[in-house]
């Protein structure tokens, strides 16, 4: 009677429940308290600290510090069982034993608190009768709400706190103790109608999912017999793995009667091909099957290899096992299918994956799956091997010469030709563009490597026949080693890629190994882009200027500015190391406005016989709104145009458009003077001077160094001068350094002088004490 009493006790909150799903119910139920365990427990701490704080000077001070270490312990000993079992998965049922659990957890847990009031009320003054009265309601609630998922336990909680509440209130013998009982009755109640509810409401849930999930085993076994009565064909095996039982198709298949087939086993029933498992991958042979039959195990997809009219194909076979009431086995049921086109139009798929549809050589796919079978086997066993990278030279000029499609007739003969050059144990791959890779196995000898890079670039040096005509191009190889030049992909890629960069920097056409130096200058290089970008951010570059002085009365009529960037770590960087990198990541644009900005500020302060002389680079020409920043310039920083001078170099007019005729003569409209620079190298072409009408030409300092030893360089500086005096353009030296090479130019009728002799590039405020202490240099200082 007792038993079957305490069994419907526990079973609280179950009613109209099936067995299978009160276990399912409880799990969940048992779940949600144990998520609650650590504020349960943090609160049982909690409130014991307020106990023995609140009661301190209570008679039974003693004893209450006995019931607070039981208190803890038990908080404690629950709290690492938690922490214990924390990352175990939920269970998917719970037996009645998980309630009793609950239900012996919550009378011992509440049996203390209880007796907090039972044992200590009487003795308590009234502030701290108060107190056990907030702690013992607080728990009452929290406790019952973080066990209102599993009811008897809720219940017996409940029940227990408010029998140690009457016990105190009627030792107590206080009215207003009887008020507060009554509230607590109510609460209590409250508690427990709401601990039905919530479990009312997952059993609701729970059912829910149940539903889901039948309805999804359902679904899936209707899908599982489409496919397999979609099947090609049927067979059926007994329980010594005989065939007894199979669809017409399959007779069809196998090309053999009833009578020959059923009572053998299948893996002789089948048209086996072993020897063709060498042509093709992931297929198995009849020993495979036989064992996996064996295995009594289900299979799915499990491919053959099989031959038909002297053709290899590939059937998939899929089974299950079937077993008897008592577990025993007795066979296989299964299907199969003929996959081979299916199996050839994956293989297609797979080779078009890896494969470039233009040149039908590898791709970015292949190239890094052999990538890292060539690492795999540099581990195992130290077989090293080298990637090439390759550009092709000019392939752009047959795209412009000769159409599209004639270079991508080219990109194929160039296929073609890298195949014939490469063994079969070689990998090439095209990496987009007119880009290829090759990884090509070297052993413990570079040599083969530097031998193919060499045939390669022999061969592509020849000419192209091409449907519209002749081209020539070349290639700039670059080459790392495994595992010299690293051991992973990432590394080795990257350090081929840098010595193709030196391979062209060397000029075209050939191959370049890789070396330590070119990692280091790729990592300054991007150290240096990096600070760069914050250096124009944080308005840390400056101008230095170098004056330009009148060859006749030595007066300082020009200063060219210099830009300096002086780094913290760094130190100096050179502007010929820091503009190109400014070129290269769009930042010319920005830093040339601040320089024409900055130095058309610092000049408004020069005498009005001083110019200000500004590089424009080629590729500030491509930034927009260069004519409107010049402009707006000066006319914020009052500096009259003819103050300012902007030099420019041939490489800017090689291939000049309208564009920049256009910007140069409407800057030059302005009143702002234009140099050309460093004339006398590069082009020199003298179409330039009636093309363009420049107001000065600087003579590059490469024929100024030698002036006074070479009588070449002297005719053609002479011949400058008399050509610019013609034409009516002034005329400046670069790099004069000697009093010798200043007297020879001043004779030679040359109009400006800039060196070091006069000055070297200086801040601002020294070229200004310059100019404010004399204003030209005598014959004693020209001399000294």
């Amino acid at each position: 009677m007792l038993r079957s009493a305490g069994v419907a006790f526990l079973r609280l909150g179950e009613a109209g429940q099936t067995e299978f799903e009160a276990g399912r119910i409880r799990a969940v139920r048992l779940a949600a308290v144990l998520r609650n365990t650590p504020w349960m427990m943090a609160a049982n701490l909690a409130n014991a600290a307020v106990a023995i704080v609140a009661l301190v000077d209570n008679p039974m001070h003693v004893w209450v510090l006995v019931w607070a270490a039981m208190v803890t312990a038990i908080a404690l000993l629950t709290g690492l069982r938690w922490w214990q079992n924390r990352d175990r998965p939920e269970r998917e049922t719970a037996s009645l034993r998980g309630t009793r659990r609950a239900v012996v957890f919550a009378v011992v847990t509440s049996g203390l608190w209880a007796c907090l009031s039972a044992l200590f009320y009487y003795y308590a003054t009234e502030h701290q009768r108060l107190v056990i009265i907030a702690i013992t309601v607080g728990m009452t609630g929290g406790g019952g709400f973080a066990l209102a998922t599993v009811p008897p336990a809720a219940i017996a909680f409940s029940a227990i706190m408010g029998i140690g509440s009457a016990f105190a209130i009627a030792e107590a013998g206080e009215l207003i103790g009887m008020n507060l009982f009554a509230l607590y009755v109510v609460y209590a109640a409250i508690i427990i109608r709401s601990s039905f509810a919530l479990c009312d409401s997952l059993t609701i849930r729970v059912r829910a999912q149940l539903a889901a999930d039948e309805q999804r085993d359902v679904i899936g076994l209707l899908l599982n017999d489409f496919e397999e009565n979609a099947a090609d064909w049927l067979w059926g095996l007994d329980r010594n793995l005989l065939l007894r039982r199979a669809s017409p198709r399959f007779f069809e298949e196998v090309a053999t009667g009833e009578d020959k087939v059923y009572g053998r086993p299948l893996w002789e029933v089948m048209p086996f091909m072993d020897n063709g498992r060498r042509f093709l991958t992931d297929v198995h042979g009849s020993d495979e099957l036989r064992r996996i039959l064996h295995d009594h195990a289900p299979f799915r997809d499990f491919e053959i290899c099989v031959v038909r009219d002297g053709e290899l194909g590939v059937w998939s076979l899929s089974a299950k096992p079937v077993f008897d009431g008592n577990g025993a086995f007795v066979g296989f049921r299964g299907v199969g299918r003929d996959v081979t086109q299916a199996r050839e139009a994956r293989g297609r798929i797979e080779y078009m994956a890896r494969h470039d549809s233009l040149t039908d050589v590898g791709n970015r796919v292949l190239l890094n799956e052999d990538l890292g079978r060539a690492l795999s086997r540099l581990e195992r066993f130290n077989e090293g091997f080298a990637v090439l990278l390759l550009d092709l030279d000019r392939f752009k000029q047959v795209n412009d010469t000769h159409g599209h499609g004639a270079g991508d007739e080219l990109l194929r003969e160039v296929a073609t030709t890298l195949k014939a050059l490469c063994g079969e144990g070689d990998t090439i791959a095209r990496l987009g563009g007119d880009e290829f890779a090759i990884i090509r196995a070297v052993r413990d000898d570079p040599r083969a490597a530097a031998e193919l890079a060499d045939r390669v670039v022999n061969a592509l040096s020849q000419p192209f026949v091409l449907a519209s005509g002749t081209a020539r191009i070349g290639v700039s190889v670059g080459i790392a080693c495994a595992p010299i030049d690293g051991r992973n992909a990432d590394t080795l890629i990257r350090h081929a890629d840098l010595a193709l960069y030196r391979a062209k920097g060397d000029g075209r056409n050939r191959y370049r190994f890789f070396d330590t130096s070119l990692d280091a200058a790729a990592r300054r290089r991007n150290a240096l882009e990096q600070e760069l970008r914050a250096a124009v951010a944080a308005d840390a570059l400056s101008l230095h200027f170098q004056p330009l002085v009148d060859s006749r009365s030595g007066e300082i009529v020009c200063a060219e500015a210099l830009l300096r960037w002086n780094h913290p770590s760094l130190g100096s960087v050179s502007p010929a190391e820091f503009i190109p990198i400014a070129e290269d990541i769009g930042l010319i644009g920005r830093i040339g406005t601040w320089v024409i900005r900055k130095g058309c500020e610092t000049a408004t302060a020069w005498p009005e016989t001083v110019r200000l002389a500004v590089n424009l680079s080629p590729r500030q020409f491509g930034t927009p709104g260069l004519f409107t920043m010049i402009e707006s310039t000066l006319r914020e920083c009052g500096l009259p145009p003819r103050r300012l001078e902007l030099e420019v170099t041939e490489s800017l007019l090689l291939n000049s458009d309208s564009a920049v005729e256009s910007t140069l003569a409407a800057i030059k409209g302005l009143g702002v003077r234009i140099a050309l620079d460093d004339f006398g190298t590069g082009y020199s072409s003298l179409s330039y001077l009636r093309r363009y009408r420049f107001d000065k030409l600087k003579i590059d300092q490469s024929f100024i160094s030698d002036i006074e030893t070479n009588a070449d360089s002297r005719a053609i500086v002479d011949a400058v001068i008399r050509l610019g005096r013609d034409l009516g353009v002034s005329l400046a030296a670069e790099g004069v350094e000697t009093s010798g090479q200043y007297e020879l130019l001043r004779r030679l009728g040359c109009g400006e002088i800039q060196g070091y002799l006069v000055g070297k590039p200086m801040p601002a405020a020294e070229l200004e004490r310059l100019m404010d202490s004399h204003q030209a240099w005598d014959d004693d200082r020209i001399t000294a």
